[in-house]
């Protein structure tokens, strides 16, 4: 990116002047420059600068009641109402453990961060805590709700205001390019993976095959992970709404996951995005950049877990579904869930029909 080229903080309020129906990450891409540097542009105004101290953070935020967390990737956005409880702090790894709201959260990303008051038309304002990584790209918004307690939610504002310069944006690297490891790395693989006692070993085996998520699951044969059709999550999605069999489903970007449990209910399309518009849950999904649909068998020490994942044409999953094996005898709502997973079509048998005919 030519910084010399970026639009200056002028250029960018004149810009939202004449896209006032337009999401600020869409116009920022349109504008070519982060979410974060589009914020930049009215701190002063309806933006300030906080901290982004989640030791602090996090711990205020639950004072504040019911808020809505919102996480998301390029194709996926991921909604939760409800309270941030039991917050674990970690120097790579911190957790949010609540009932509705749960969340993975890895502090390095979390470079920048700004409360956003934002006037809406009607004369209210939309009031949120916005989280980016050093590139200037979203990692976690926190929104206010009718319910929201304002007083404590102006304490963490105002504990973690900062007056300085503003921040330097890192520029994104490009991604590298597929390259085949050789026949005895995925042999090697494939032993890893067959030797699975529990499906958190999965991140450490990968890192250690110095391999991506993605590459894995399209190397590691058809015994592991089959590849689906591309109407295959359509029809999850369907088929979970008809029989209320509870999931969880996880979206991700570098700096956190989060993860809703239970069942979904209102399926609905608009445009190329599938919607899940539940009371309490939101899910966007980018349909029309599925570009591989997989299931996945994880080996446990108590017994095999399918997930569904989905990834985009850039090798990066947009989500991740598994069948809800919270507490209690799951063994029922497991077998519904692999019962369901295995009749999606898959893009080999597709080929067999072809063939066929």
């Amino acid at each position: 990116m030519n910084t010399n080229s970026l639009p200056d903080a002028a250029a960018i309020k004149e810009a939202r002047r004449n896209n006032l129906k337009m999401r600020e990450r869409d116009l920022a891409t349109q504008l070519g420059i982060s979410e974060a540097q589009f914020l930049e542009a009215f701190v002063g105004d309806h933006v300030d600068r906080i901290e982004p101290d989640l030791d602090v953070f996090f711990p205020m935020l639950n004072q504040a009641g019911e808020v809505m967390a919102l996480s998301r990737n390029d194709n996926a956005v991921h909604e939760k109402t409800g309270v941030y409880e039991k917050f674990s702090a970690g120097k790579h790894a911190s957790m949010v453990l609540g009932q509705d709201i749960d969340l993975r959260i890895f502090p390095k990303h979390w470079q920048h961060a700004y409360h956003v008051a934002k006037p809406l038309d009607d004369g209210s304002v939309q009031r949120s805590f916005q989280f980016f990584d050093a590139h200037g790209d979203a990692v976690h918004k926190v929104f206010a709700r009718e319910a929201t307690d304002l007083e404590k939610w102006n304490l963490m504002r105002e504990r973690l205001h900062r007056e300085d310069a503003g921040p330097v944006f890192k520029v994104a690297t490009p991604a590298k390019a597929f390259e085949a490891p050789a026949e005895k790395a995925v042999a090697a693989l494939r032993e890893s993976w067959a030797g699975m006692e529990d499906t958190h070993q999965f991140q450490t085996m990968l890192r250690k095959a110095r391999i991506s998520r993605h590459d894995a699951i399209r190397l590691i044969g058809e015994d592991f992970a089959e590849r689906l059709t591309g109407d295959a999550v359509n029809i999850l999605f369907d088929r979970l709404s008809e029989e209320q069999v509870p999931i969880m489903a996880f979206v991700r970007n570098p700096g956190i996951l989060q993860i809703h449990s239970g069942p979904v209910r209102n399926i609905k399309q608009v445009g190329p995005w599938l919607n899940v518009l539940d009371s309490g849950f939101h899910l966007h999904l980018r349909s029309d950049r599925f570009a591989a649909i997989w299931v996945v068998r994880k080996p446990t020490k108590n017994g095999d877990i399918f997930s569904i994942e989905v990834f985009d044409e850039h090798d990066e999953q947009i989500i991740l579904i598994n069948g809800d094996r919270r507490g209690g005898d799951v063994s029922e709502r497991v077998s519904r869930w692999d019962a369901m997973i295995h009749a999606l079509p898959r893009i080999s048998e597709m080929e067999g029909l072809e063939v066929a005919q």
